[in-house]
């Protein structure tokens, strides 16, 4: 399977295999079990470089350092291959709501796009 997406090291593996439940053959792995944990520990603007090198959407909740960071990188010239961000009130531990809006959301439009530079929030606003 190709992966698309990457959930960061804050992100529970719960996510994954209950997006994977949702939707078998779902493009995402975990950061422990990418490249053998490699990316572990990187700081925000590396592993965003790390992802756009890979083609890598990144998957988080750090809605104010991974957003910044993705700010800071195109003012000094340099792409990011996308990053998704569970708003506020999508609660850590509710994996289910987490899954059902990811998997809803890349099935229906997110797996289409041109993610280079593009941060998504879920939910999306109207």
């Amino acid at each position: 399977m190709e992966f698309r997406l990457l959930a960061d090291e804050n992100t529970s593996h719960r996510l994954i295999s209950a997006c994977q439940t949702l939707a078998p053959h779902f493009p995402m792995i975990h950061i422990a079990s990418w490249r053998d944990g490699s990316w572990l520990g990187l700081d925000d603007e590396a592993l965003l470089i790390c992802c756009a090198e890979a083609n890598l959407v990144l998957v988080g909740f750090d809605r104010a350092t991974l957003a910044w960071h993705a700010g800071q990188l195109l003012r000094a010239g340099q792409d990011h291959a996308g990053v998704i961000l569970f708003r506020g009130l999508v609660r850590g531990g509710d994996y289910g709501c987490q899954s059902r809006l990811l998997t809803t959301f890349w099935q229906s439009e997110g797996g289409n796009w041109d993610w280079q530079n593009r941060i998504v929030y879920l939910p999306k606003c109207p």
